[in-house]
């Protein structure tokens, strides 16, 4: 193989590295557009409402215990001793026997310039009631401590109580009571509660409730499972949920195009919820919102993530690239054109520049629209350019046919997320037997040689 060839192969690769330099900064710029995409939402959150979480109603005593203990001091060569007295406050949680909730959500979006979040309205029914079996006794940490009982109260922790929507309304043993600011609750201060009469929680008795509850959030709501048989439907509008948490919901949940319907259903020996907050109203655990317990949890996703979707398609860009330089070396050394460095230089930037007018399209219509689009736009100019480099239109038609069969591969890629690795190696895979077909009979050392000269005979 001559050395001129063995040079234009060199110098190819170098202007391969050399276009995915713009490639990077194409990347670069996904991720800064992805990164402004996330603020806007925090944004939106902080100046309205944020992720939502509901845990609730528990059940709650304020006591007091005081006790008198004994100090001896020594003082001057004697011992003093003094009578102090001593008092702790807490707080005796009681969780529901029973939990029932439907919901429905209606989810909508707001829009900051071009960038979006996902918002909702929750409406709640929750019902249910709570057990004393009359064996509970307050907690002592002294023998001979005596024990006072305050109002009883029922708090509801909720993650922003800036998205209370709508008249809520709480119902004890069938009777209304009026909702005040705050849970009223140290460790778990974002909330509602209400103030209840008077009951000894040592004897055996039962009380229903009843709660109406609107919420207004972004992005995600939650519910705290916290009763001892915990049971929601969920109803929404919206087609694309994510569903998280410790609990996922039952089988017979359904999806469609015109949203979704879930049912969860928890019993409390699988939840360590009640745990949890028991441990945070006792001040043994820092929980300033409700998230720090097990939750089912759901997310009102967007279908197309046009960022994600964006950067997986640059990742891609290489093979783009690579693929097109590599076919024109093959026709400059087979065919014995003249296709000159700046040539490839240029077709390597008509290429990246697909990446970005895919973003910058994507921001404005939907992301399949704006991919045709881009990809349209650049097999037309590289088909109307290549006719001219390779001097033939059938030649240039047939490259930018085959540059548009790649984009369509690389389109299948990105929507099919699960089953990308796999079809994204078996696209290499037929690539690489393609080009060993093409050249299982091709004479390697005779390439870039002076044709023979011809014989004559006398």
């Amino acid at each position: 193989m001559q050395k001129s060839l063995l040079l234009k192969a060199a110098l190819v690769a170098l202007l391969f590295f050399v276009v995915l330099m713009p490639l990077q900064m194409i990347g670069g710029l996904v991720a800064e557009r992805a990164a402004r995409q996330r603020e806007v939402v925090q944004e939106i959150a902080a100046s309205s409402f944020g992720r939502q979480i509901f845990a609730g109603p528990i059940l709650v005593f304020p006591y007091s215990e005081e006790y008198e203990e004994t100090i001896s001091e020594e003082k001057k060569d004697k011992t003093v001793t003094r009578v102090v007295q001593r008092r702790i406050d807490g707080y005796a949680p009681f969780f529901p026997a029973s939990a029932d909730i439907a919901a429905k959500t209606a989810v909508g979006t707001k829009y900051r310039g071009l960038f979006k979040a996902r918002v909702f309205n929750w409406q709640a029914s929750v019902h249910g009631e709570f057990l004393f079996d009359g064996k509970f006794a307050f907690p002592r940490s002294h023998e001979r401590s005596r024990i006072t009982v305050g109002k009883p109260f029922a708090a509801v922790a909720l993650g922003d109580p800036r998205g209370l929507s709508g008249s809520t309304v709480f119902r004890w043993a069938g009777e209304p009571v009026a909702l005040e600011r705050g849970s009223n609750l140290p460790q778990l201060t974002e909330g509602v509660h209400v103030s209840l009469p008077y009951f000894d929680p040592t004897k055996p008795q039962r009380f229903e409730y009843a709660l109406g509850i609107g919420l207004q959030g972004t992005e995600s709501m939650a519910v705290v499972p916290l009763a001892a048989a915990t049971r929601m439907r969920l109803a929404s509008d919206w087609p694309h949920p994510s569903f998280g948490g410790q609990f996922l919901p039952l089988p017979e949940t359904k999806v469609g195009r015109g949203g979704f319907e879930a049912l969860w259903s928890v019993s409390g020996l699988a939840s360590n919820a009640q745990a949890q907050l028991a441990g945070a109203i006792g001040a043994r655990r820092d929980c300033r919102e409700a998230i720090c317990a097990d939750q089912l949890a759901v997310r009102f996703i967007e279908p197309i993530d046009i960022y994600s979707l964006s950067d997986r398609a640059v990742k891609y860009a290489f093979l783009f690239v690579a693929l097109t330089f590599a076919a024109f070396f093959a026709f400059e050394v087979l065919r014995r054109l003249r296709v000159h460095p700046a040539q490839y230089f240029l077709v390597g930037l008509a290429l990246a520049t697909f990446f970005l007018l895919l973003i910058a399209l994507s921001e404005h219509i939907a992301f399949v629209w704006a991919y045709a689009l881009a990809a349209a736009a650049c097999v037309a100019l590289l088909g109307f350019y290549l006719s001219a480099v390779l001097q033939s239109a059938a030649r240039g038609g047939g490259f930018a046919g085959a540059l548009g069969l790649l984009y369509w591969a690389l389109y299948g890629l990105l929507i099919s997320e699960d089953n990308s690795l796999l079809l994204g190696s078996l696209l290499v895979f037929a690539l690489v037997a393609l080009a060993l077909i093409a050249t299982r009979k091709l004479d390697w050392y005779s390439i870039g040689s002076p044709a023979p000269m011809p014989e004559f005979k006398l």
